[in-house]
């Protein structure tokens, strides 16, 4: 990671079940439109289970995301990306969030300066995010399944047992859905962990692909649809040698403080594709229904942080988040290939 004042970002997309240590069940509902070529979700009401506390700690320091800090030694998310060790260290990041111990003034407010956290490399199928989140506020997630296995978009914060959504109950294809988080989450803003993993179905100790997630978002200001959307990311081809350059663009349906655009480098695996930090650019706060468009300068190279070439394929990555702390995270469909 560089030292910089913004960090890493995020986004998801697809189906949902909940089970949650709530006493009456929550509704997941569907919103917005898919694309016609898509199957629509079915609302649910699911059944609410309980995650039971676990006193065990994991006592080793968490390498990679975000720019640290928030006081405790599991503020970092795993930068993990081989499929069974990234769905290990999110298990492992989500139980121990539970009993630890930070100054959670202080996690919010980095939280609030610099956006949701990732790594600066995950696997899609096996990633955590460091964000804000608060008891009874919406949350939107629009993913797509290709495969069957066990999705699940897990939620944890100090103290509170870990909020589950089942999201491979309705199926093979893309699903938005939108639902309300627990009260028991508490009525004021926390920093905590939420996790997507997509594992085998029988066992849920190997990731599999063909999992991915188009955005994800919580907060008033951040759901209706996605909030943020329309991402585009051309030309499908870039050639650094003749001078190229890539451009961004993507429309925000609300006010936001902050938006950062953000450069992965994408490898597929069996296990889940690779995704991999190597630039990014803050772009300011952003109006309610504008779009965002790169001027020249704002054009990308095809260079990391480092200014070497980043060969490769690479997806736009966009955070945007607002100092009342509505946040989401969204990814672009579109690829450049940089030659």
């Amino acid at each position: 990671m560089n030292n910089r004042p913004w960090c890493r970002g995020l986004c998801f997309g697809v189906g949902v079940a909940l089970c949650v240590a709530v006493p009456m069940p929550a509704l997941a509902s569907t919103i917005g439109e898919p694309p016609p070529d898509l199957p629509r979700s079915q609302d649910s009401t699911p059944s609410p289970q309980s995650t039971p506390s676990n006193s065990s700690r994991g006592s080793e320091r968490r390498s990679g995301g975000g720019s640290g800090g928030g006081g405790g030694s599991n503020w970092l998310i795993p930068a993990a990306i081989i499929g069974v060790a990234a769905l290990i260290a999110v298990n492992r990041h989500l139980n121990a969030e539970r009993t630890e111990q930070r100054n959670e003034s202080e996690g919010v407010q980095q939280l609030l300066r610099d956006g949701p956290q990732l790594p600066a490399q995950y696997n899609t199928s096996a990633f955590a995010i460091r964000a804000l989140v608060r008891g009874g506020w919406p949350i939107v997630v629009d993913y797509a399944q290709h495969k069957p296995g066990r999705v699940q978009l897990r939620i944890s914060t100090p103290g509170a047992d870990i909020v589950t959504y089942r999201l491979d109950q309705f199926g093979l294809g893309r699903h938005l859905l939108r639902f309300e988080l627990p009260p028991f989450l508490g009525d004021s803003l926390k920093a905590g962990v939420v996790a997507l993993t997509a594992a085998d179905p029988k066992t849920g100790t190997e990731t599999i692909d063909g999992f991915t997630v188009h955005g994800i978002g919580i907060g008033p200001r951040a759901v209706g649809s996605i909030a943020v959307d329309q991402l585009e990311f051309n030309p499908g081809d870039l050639h650094v040698k003749d001078g190229d350059t890539a451009s961004f663009a993507f429309r925000s349906r609300s006010d936001f403080d902050h938006s950062v655009v953000e450069y992965m480098r994408v490898t597929q695996s069996p296990d889940g594709a690779r995704k991999r930090y190597v630039n990014g650019l803050q772009t300011g706060s952003v109006q309610r229904n504008s779009r965002v468009q790169s001027v020249e300068s704002q054009r990308w190279n095809g260079q990391d942080d480092q200014a070497r070439v980043s060969r490769g394929r690479h997806q736009l990555q966009v955070r945007v988040w607002d100092e009342g702390g509505d946040w989401v995270g969204a990814w672009s469909e579109s690829l450049v290939q940089i030659r």
